[in-house]
């Protein structure tokens, strides 16, 4: 039996949450929202690059643009912040995809996470769906605004349906230890 690839409809990410772990509040925003190029392929690498979901952020510059970033976190904090991203499973009837943690597979998506001035393709973070690396370690309270965006590579294998697809990225921000 001859396997056929199917496109399907993702939203990457379809909610953007700031959670904040701190005894206190800190008052961190981040710019939530939907994201998602259509139909997309499997074994395909998509980026949340307003200048276009298929173009890798710092090809032309060498470095990443604050335009070449879909997400924003203003830190309106007295404190110094980490910033770290998780991302799960996407569901919902397409591409069951579960997080590979940078490595796509056949059932699994890669994830990294950039930020504006990093260098792409040594300044990016996975995304796993716990433990996360720093995206961002501040050096002083009250960033204007932390520019960043995330990668999806999609899994390997076909997908099982033509339906949407959805998964939860969240941002996490903490106290600078």
């Amino acid at each position: 039996m001859r396997k056929t690839k199917r496109k399907v409809r993702i939203l990457i990410p379809l909610v953007i949450a700031v959670v904040m772990i701190l005894s206190f509040s800190i008052p961190a925003f981040a710019t939530a929202g939907t994201y998602g190029p259509g139909l997309i392929d499997p074994s395909t690498i998509y980026y949340t690059n307003p200048l276009g979901d298929t173009t890798a952020p710092g090809a032309t510059l060498g470095q990443v643009s604050d335009a070449e970033c879909g997400y924003q976190v203003t830190d309106t904090s007295t404190v110094v912040l980490v910033l770290k991203v998780t991302m799960g499973a996407f569901t919902g009837g397409g591409a069951n995809m579960t997080n590979g943690a940078g490595t796509p597979t056949a059932s699994a998506y890669g994830a990294w996470a950039w930020k504006s001035g990093d260098t792409y393709s040594t300044g990016k973070v996975v995304i796993p769906t716990s433990g996360a690396t720093a995206l961002y370690t501040g050096t002083t309270a009250g960033d204007a605004g932390i520019k960043w965006g995330a990668t999806i590579s999609t899994q390997t294998g076909d997908w099982t349906s033509g339906a949407s697809s959805t998964a939860t990225m969240t941002i996490t921000a903490t106290k600078k230890p």
